[in-house]
């Protein structure tokens, strides 16, 4: 099972500040925390790595808060 905690640890390791990983509320688009279009598919990366799945592109297209990224990962892990 992944936890928010777990994400927001790949989020430090692609190198998201830490003050803003700490501010990051689950249920909020990352894009209002500066997450922007470079950060997106280095955090895609990191995910399928450390819970060794693929997230298509339609999905990917579907995730906007880390609690959609724990929905999905729930269902595939």
């Amino acid at each position: 099972m992944a936890t928010i905690d777990e994400l927001k640890e790949l989020m430090l390791g692609i190198g998201i500040d830490a003050d803003t990983v700490n501010a990051v509320d689950p249920a909020t688009a990352l894009a209002i925390y500066n997450f922007d279009s470079l950060d997106w598919p280095i955090f895609i990366i990191a995910v399928e790595k450390r819970y060794a799945i693929v997230i298509s592109d339609s999905d990917s297209l579907k995730l906007k808060t880390l609690n959609d990224f724990i929905h999905l990962l729930n269902e595939n892990i």
